[in-house]
């Protein structure tokens, strides 16, 4: 009996560097952003871990986006053809590739340096970890960093009871065996939220790791940021929650609350945008009102949110009708009195004048 020993020892090594360097896929679902494609794909691109399969799931671009993927041809893999939106275009790019380790990457998001290498170098040392997840810096259209957000380490109770998705989702990685047995993304915006809820409520472990690994841009097209759409689907997502009969005992009695924070939470997507006196103001109030009246008892988060569009509003009086010196004067003023303001997933600060 003879054996092919060059073919014995190929699969060996195979099998070595798949355990040394497990198989790391990422999908970036692209439509028209032909304007911030080329970053996002670099930052796959330069990750100094080697073994990432990399491919773009455009949904039919129509703004030069493919005569910039026909240019990565042979480094990345791409598909071009009508999508039902980023959820499908993800599922359906993680089915074709086969990486032990998923990922999405947003077509104007980027990873951070060496972002792929921690977050394997923790999966291989924790085999008991579902999701990693990391900090998070804020970048404008101009690739600027604005703001980084330092999470906080996953909670459920607090991510349902404060309707917050606590992980960015530019930051995190997660096994291909945890979306196989909850099942893979909710068919709407804010899919990450409802994931994270998912994984944690089926008893998957979510951990925060004090690195940053990704830079999500903030820009006029972010959907994620439109407040008309990302509202109703965050008090969608809660309800959802509770709708569940296995939610777990701790959160059970949360209901009335979570949905009260889901207003809140609404609200802030409201204030800290382009705030239009006309439209935004009063329906900051009537988001407001709906708060009291899911949970009349939730009042003292009510008023620090009416404190919030207070302080958003004077905000905008400062800087349209005060002379300069007189604005810079009173931001630096209120910097050195609040320090630090809670938002959100993170416990950086936030300054609206």
């Amino acid at each position: 009996m003879s054996f092919n020993t060059d073919k014995t020892e190929k699969k060996i090594n195979a099998s070595r560097e798949s355990l040394e360097s497990p198989l790391v896929s990422v999908v970036i679902p692209c439509l028209n952003r032909a304007d911030f494609l080329i970053p996002t794909l670099e930052s796959v691109l330069q990750q100094d871990y080697p073994n990432i399969e990399c491919i773009v799931m455009d949904g039919g671009s129509t703004d030069g986006t493919t005569d910039i993927l026909c240019r990565y041809d042979g480094r990345i893999e791409w598909k071009s053809q009508p999508d039902r939106g980023p959820s499908d275009a993800i599922n359906k790019g993680w089915w074709l590739l086969g990486g032990e380790i998923l990922a999405w990457l947003n077509a104007d998001d980027v990873w951070a340096p060496a972002a792929v290498s921690k977050a394997v170098a923790y999966f291989q040392e924790h085999p008991d970890v579902d999701v990693v997840y990391g900090d998070c810096g804020i970048i404008d259209e101009h690739g600027k960093r604005t703001i980084t957000m330092n999470v906080r380490d996953w909670n459920l109770r607090h991510a349902v009871e404060h309707c917050d998705h606590i992980i960015f989702q530019a930051a995190s990685f997660m096994r291909r065996s945890i979306l196989e047995r909850v099942g893979w993304l909710w068919p709407k915006l804010c899919h990450d939220h409802e994931l994270w809820l998912r994984i944690s409520r089926a008893g998957g472990r979510l951990q925060r790791i004090p690195t940053l690994l990704a830079y999500a841009r903030n820009h006029a097209g972010n959907l994620g940021y439109c407040s008309d759409l990302v509202i109703p689907l965050k008090l969608e997502i809660t309800k959802k929650f509770f709708s569940d009969p296995g939610v777990p005992q701790e959160v059970r009695g949360l209901r009335h609350r979570s949905i009260s924070n889901a207003y809140l939470r609404g609200m802030e997507y409201v204030i800290w945008r382009d705030l239009r006196w006309s439209h935004d103001v009063p329906n900051s109030l009537g988001l407001l009102a709906k708060a009291l009246n899911a949970d009349p008892s939730n009042i003292l988060a009510a008023m620090k949110h009416l404190c919030r569009l207070a302080d958003r509003m004077a905000a905008i009086f400062a800087r349209r009708y005060l002379p300069h010196s007189v604005y810079q004067k009173l931001k630096a003023t209120k910097r050195r009195l609040l320090e630090k303001v809670s938002f959100g997933s993170t416990g950086g600060a936030r300054d609206t004048l």
